[in-house]
């Protein structure tokens, strides 16, 4: 536990420093050790879950230690964090437990003296939590924002409104769920949920979309599953799948599937295609690329062909059905990856906007006469959904939007009839989807 604690605490000072991708952060974290599978387990929970309530975790060692966060040095603050979400929010460590290897780790990796200043925050944080076990419960009801970047918080209040904002802030301060999406073609939705039981993963089906089960217990088992290794389930959001209705695949279609890697889409959409079909893949990310052609030997799905190709720039085969999986912010993807909050900057937002409209200024030349393209991103900022949509019909008198009421449950549609859907009310990540038709 203390390899992990340490492991934890060099990857988040390196997260501050860096700025990198948290994933990015770990990898390379890991490699300077030599931990164990379970050791690296729990590093990962306690970076993620740190990442996850940082502002939350900062709040309460200010009040606690009576000191501004960013007076505390980079190394003891992180400590900090990681002494207080073990001892407010992990019921598995017990209080000594938190405060003593939060004590040691600062010992060993700043100073002795360190470890006085850390002894004294956490048993204040101690016994602030002995004295009212429901403050922390208060802040989170009454103030969930402080978890979050102050801009972004003012950003989302203007766009949602303020009691919007605090149920998105609400659900994405939980990890969000896993779920599967079985490939009926091969195995019966009810042997697969019989099959995963018995190997100990508890499964919770979708009233939505029937061939989607939420992993609620076991979620560590399934890769490593024989179901998963040979493609019978995939790991893949409902509404992930639901951009892929949308596109309305059909036996022996075509389709282009641009900024596809590592392909999740792509080989849903290969499914529905058929061996008569084909899906066209690609992506301008080789190392993306080459996951999704590596996932071909797990799946067996020969009819998806990817590319190492610019969909702002190259060329494409003309298509009836396209999907513009589009590069964005991952702002509806906060639950899954929550370093998102800390590393976006309003300027990523604008540079996201003017890819977005390359990209699909570009991929709609490729598009035939009577056929529909797909614009999906998982962000939930509007100038890089309906922004990009509204801009691009204006340019396109020849592209029509076709509403998703239709299609989708009415919770997953927004007021303008696009797929826009929000954790809070489907349970899923936040996906925008916009439905173009070419005119004939």
């Amino acid at each position: 536990m203390a390899s992990s604690r340490k492991m934890a605490a060099n990857a988040l000072n390196d997260f501050d420093i860096s700025n990198d991708k948290l994933s990015i952060v770990v990898e390379r974290t890991l490699k300077k050790t030599n931990l164990s599978l379970l050791e690296k387990k729990r590093g990962r929970v306690i970076i993620n879950e740190v990442i996850r309530r940082r502002g939350l975790l900062d709040y309460i060692i200010e009040k606690c230690s009576k000191k501004k966060i960013n007076q505390i040095q980079t190394k003891l603050r992180n400590i900090l964090r990681i002494g207080c979400y073990e001892l407010i929010f992990d019921d598995f460590i017990p209080d000594f437990a938190s405060i003593h290897s939060a004590v040691d780790l600062s010992k060993e990796l700043i100073n002795k003296k360190s470890g006085s200043m850390v002894n004294a925050v956490m048993r204040n944080i101690q016994r602030k939590q002995k004295k009212d076990p429901k403050w922390i419960d208060l802040i989170i009801e009454n103030n969930i924002e402080i978890a979050y970047p102050k801009w972004l918080i003012k950003k989302w209040q203007k766009q949602f409104g303020k009691i919007r904002t605090k149920k998105l802030c609400s659900s994405f301060l939980n990890k969000s769920s896993m779920f599967i999406r079985v490939d009926e073609s091969q195995l019966k939705i009810n042997d697969v949920i019989d099959f995963l039981n018995q190997a100990g993963i508890e499964i919770k089906t979708n009233k939505f979309l029937s061939n989607f089960l939420e992993v609620v217990k076991g979620q560590d088992n399934i890769i490593d599953n024989e179901l998963f290794k040979t493609g019978i389930i995939s790991i893949q959001d409902p509404a992930s799948g639901a951009v892929i209705d949308l596109v309305n695949p059909q036996k022996g279609d075509i389709i282009l599937d641009v900024c596809a890697a590592p392909g999740t889409k792509s080989l849903l959409m290969s499914q529905k295609v058929g061996s008569d079909g084909k899906i066209y893949a690609s992506d301008i990310n080789k190392n993306r690329v080459k996951k999704g052609k590596d996932d071909i030997s797990r799946h067996k799905n020969n009819n998806i062909t990817w590319s190492v190709l610019d969909a702002t720039k190259d060329k494409f085969p003309l298509c009836k059905k396209i999907l513009v999986d589009a590069p964005c912010t991952g702002t509806g993807v906060i639950g899954r990856r929550p370093d998102i909050k800390w590393r976006l900057k309003n300027k990523d937002i604008k540079f996201m906007e003017s890819l977005q409209e390359l990209i699909l200024n570009h991929m709609s030349k490729f598009l035939m006469p009577g056929g529909r393209l797909v614009y999906s991103t998982c962000s939930l900022e509007p100038e890089e959904n309906v922004n990009i949509v509204n801009n691009f019909l204006i340019k396109h008198q020849d592209f029509t939007i076709l509403p998703s009421n239709a299609l989708l449950p009415a919770t997953w549609v927004n007021s303008d009839g696009f797929l826009m859907t929000m954790p809070y009310k489907t349970k899923t990540d936040a996906l925008f989807a916009a439905v173009l038709l070419k005119k004939e």
